[in-house]
């Protein structure tokens, strides 16, 4: 017998073959990504840093293989007359919580508090302490109020109570409390030795996409092209009422939006759609020197340095190759390995190494053009050079998301797809960090360790990754370049 936990609970409101696979085959998920690994890392250690905030609060002691002893010491607590008890644990038949805080009321009902790492409350929030409550008062004790912890993008480091902000979500919670029970009903079979795993379902929507188990379990054997891959979401449901599944089975009169009827030609003809009277007038804006830049940062939820944000997005290091007229192309970098807030020390070298003319060519400027204002506003003193950098960004994707479309690409133009397609001999394949959210972790590790070794480890994998964004860049323009002179 399994017991659904809020984790199951919630799989079990999106997916029953996700509570499924929780339940009973959990080791078929896929690995973690980077990013993901962080977010959980800094969650837990945001949920340890708001013990701080209930001095005298009993924290009972969590063995995730003896959960049962949690629910007799929580019970215990609350009889010896415990005020606010941190990670109790309550069971009702096959459902078992772990509630990050409650509360005794005056009238001997409780508070019940979710600590979120999340900078807002967010609608999930709401049937994970629904489903706490529910399990709760069938145990007997009556939750009166409800509420969510998350943090406060305002909170300044080393304030700890600054960093958290109180939200009373109560009301919400007793409207999404009516289901519960009948949710609960649905999952319990599936909680029972032999229970036979529902239908995978492939599905258009947020809850798929973030699936653990969507590209081991119910997409493992889809290897062509969807419609989710490819179309607009607003015509995805005319398709469905086609049984269109795969993009080569859109029928060729199907109303499509432009940018998504280009791609889907473009991969139903295996082919090169280049169009060449939108991009010759981008190519024409670049001047000489060009400078290829490329940021790294690290935003998490415990702030890492004093005076830092929840949240706040720290860079960290960057790449910049340099391409002068004759064709010459050299490179430098910057990786802040100090224990200490890098803004500033990345701000003073960058704007050493930018001069105040020449293209500043970067890969979906949003990001390298928040890191420069940011750059900007907290140091006065480098902001003349950082907003002319702003000035002068010059975005790559754009090519590859308007003007060169490859079959190869499907609907996306991210530089990891583009690059293997165009520029093979490039690739991430072979380094132990291989996207941002890896480097982030990385960055953090080494920060912390105390070993020589791993600290020169992750400081080279971080310069090889960061050096690889920006002569992918350098040798996917020259391909530009090369075609439209063809």
């Amino acid at each position: 017998m399994k017991y659904i936990s809020k984790s199951s609970y919630m799989a079990g409101i999106d997916c029953p073959r996700m509570l499924w696979q929780k339940l009973w085959d959990r080791k078929s998920a896929a690995p973690l990504d980077g990013m993901t690994e962080l977010i959980f890392e800094f969650g837990n250690r945001f949920g340890v840093l708001a013990h701080q905030l209930f001095p005298g609060a009993v924290l009972i002691d969590i063995n995730i293989f003896k959960l049962n002893r949690a629910v007799e010491d929580t019970k215990k607590a609350i009889e010896r007359g415990v005020d606010v008890i941190l990670e109790a644990t309550f069971c009702y038949e096959q459902c078992r919580v772990l509630s990050d805080v409650v509360e005794r009321q005056e009238d001997g009902t409780w508070h019940l508090i979710e600590v979120k790492s999340s900078t807002h409350v967010k609608d999930e929030h709401y049937p994970d302490l629904a489903y706490q409550k529910w399990v709760m008062e069938q145990a007997g004790y009556p939750v009166s109020q409800c509420s969510v912890i998350h943090a406060d993008r305002d909170g300044v480091w080393p304030d700890v109570a600054s960093v958290f902000k109180q939200v009373d979500v109560t009301e919400e919670v007793n409207a999404a409390v009516q289901v519960v029970g009948d949710n609960v009903a649905a999952m319990v079979p599936l909680a029972q030795p032999g229970s036979a795993a529902p239908d995978a379902r492939p599905l258009f929507s947020k809850v798929c996409h973030d699936c653990d188990f969507k590209k081991t379990v119910c997409w493992k054997d889809i290897n062509e092209p969807t419609i989710y891959d490819v179309v607009d979401v607003r015509k995805i449901p005319g398709l469905e009422a086609l049984d269109v599944f795969y993009v080569k089975d859109i029928p060729d009169d199907y109303d499509l939006y432009t940018n998504d009827r280009r791609n889907v030609d473009c991969m139903n003809s295996q082919g090169v759609d280049i169009d060449r009277a939108g991009l010759q007038p981008m190519l024409d804006e670049l001047e000489y020197p060009i400078y290829f830049l490329d940021f790294e940062t690290a935003a998490v939820a415990v702030p890492l340095f004093d005076g830092n944000h929840p949240w706040e997005k720290l860079p960290f290091q960057y790449s910049l190759h340099i391409m002068e007229e004759n064709g010459e192309v050299r490179h430098t970098e910057y990786l802040h390995e100090k224990n200490s807030d890098p803004a500033e020390a990345l701000a003073d070298r960058l704007a050493g190494d930018i001069g105040q003319r020449g293209s500043v060519v970067v890969y979906h400027k949003t990001m390298e053009s928040g890191v420069l204002k940011y750059l900007a506003e907290r140091f006065p003193q480098h902001a003349a050079s950082m907003q002319s950098t702003v000035d002068r960004l010059w975005d790559l994707e754009v090519v590859f998301l308007k003007h060169y479309r490859d079959w190869r690409f499907g609907s996306r133009s991210s530089i990891k797809v583009v690059l293997p397609t165009l520029v093979p001999e490039l690739t991430y394949d072979d380094e132990t960090i291989s996207d941002g959210g890896a480097a982030s972790l990385a960055w953090v590790r080494m920060l912390e360790s105390d070993d020589f070794i791993t600290r020169q480890e992750k400081a080279d994998a971080l310069r090889r990754y960061c050096k690889l964004d920006t002569i992918a860049m350098v040798e996917l323009l020259k391909h530009v370049r090369v075609v439209m002179e063809g």
